[in-house]
């Protein structure tokens, strides 16, 4: 039995010449060069010649002429361009269709930038922890009609977004085919057997992935822009109730500064009473020296008048009182002296 796992023919070994270098990683995109990538898709899509019979390939090397004509920062060629638009495309639409459902239904007390935070925030939620870095494209894209969709046209199912290259239309199995800007393929160069010919595994797999996307993200964002009015609903409720508090505080502050300058006039009251209280006690004491000098004067009147009492007195006893008393007067001077 044949060994089926020895190689039919033996492996060669590339030599230097036939190995390939690793190619340099090309740098990020910046948002300057994504808004002007932007910029370009919308003016290649808006010529009349983009849907008659314009090949996915020629619409985006219209794109790269005219995006390496006006960016400045660096050459971007055509696979980096395809590469970048399709992940700016697919950020952009679903960013658009959170911010268009709150758009059409804002909470009550809310502003354009109000809907901005939560359109961010919803996408973030909804593709589990990615932030929306493409604000500036999408600030160009926003208005046209492929972004701004009509809630009208999505019940009627009428809505004609403007079209984009898809990848299948891009690289079709026949080389002489016609493949125009919308993806359409015109038979005007197929044969009929080849018309009849059956889509590929990966290609119609990649239909439905591609239709999965699509429907996914019409499908979640009206539950998205629910959430989104939710948050904001629940942040106004917040600054309501953040307000009432310092609405509270501002009030126990007032109170307090009441109770400061109440504190203060007691304490000038208190003061006032004290100097009240020293000058009345100086009072007092100026009030006893002055009756202790008006009594002085007059034991000194009285000590004056008894001696000048006249000796000659008829009761020799009374004379001799008199004359003890004024004895004692003269040694209470002159013990004071």
């Amino acid at each position: 039995m044949e060994d089926t796992n020895t190689p039919a023919t033996p492996k060669t070994v590339p030599t230097p010449e036939e190995t390939p270098q690793k190619k340099k990683r090309s740098p990020n995109w910046l948002p300057d060069e994504e808004e002007q990538l932007a910029i370009s898709w919308l003016h290649i899509s808006e010529k009349p010649e983009f849907a008659n019979n314009q090949s996915g390939e020629v619409f985006y090397r219209k794109i790269e002429l005219d995006f390496n004509s006006h960016s400045k920062t660096h050459y971007r060629d055509f696979n980096q361009i395809k590469t970048r638009w399709v992940s700016l495309n697919t950020a952009t639409l679903k960013f658009s269709a959170i911010y268009n459902n709150i758009e059409r239904n804002p909470p009550s007390g809310t502003s354009p930038e109000d809907w901005l935070a939560a359109a961010k925030t919803a996408y973030h939620q909804q593709t589990k922890g990615l932030t929306f870095n493409s604000h500036s494209a999408w600030q160009k894209l926003r208005y046209a009609a492929k972004w701004r969709s009509d809630p009208h046209n999505e019940i009627s199912g009428t809505a004609t977004p403007v079209p984009i290259p898809s990848s299948d239309s891009l690289a079709p199995d026949d080389d002489g085919s016609d493949v125009t800007a919308t993806g359409i393929y015109t038979p005007t160069t197929r044969s009929a057997s080849f018309l009849s010919r059956p889509i590929g595994q990966k290609a119609a797999k990649k239909r439905r992935i591609d239709s999965s996307r699509a429907d996914d993200v019409v499908s979640t964002a009206t539950e998205l822009a629910a959430i989104a009015k939710d948050c904001l609903t629940s942040a106004n409720e917040g600054n309501d109730i953040r307000r009432e508090k310092n609405d509270i505080s501002k009030g126990l502050l007032k109170i307090e500064e009441k109770k400061l300058v109440l504190a203060k006039k007691k304490q000038i009251v208190d003061e006032k009473n004290q100097l009240v209280a020293e000058k009345n006690q100086i009072v007092a004491e100026k009030k006893q020296v002055v009756d202790k000098e008006h009594q002085q004067s007059e034991t000194q009147m009285n000590d004056m008048k008894m001696l000048s009492q006249n000796k000659n007195l008829e009761d020799p006893e009374a004379c001799r009182v008199i004359l003890l008393i004024k004895e004692k007067i003269k040694n209470k001077w002159l013990a004071r002296g």
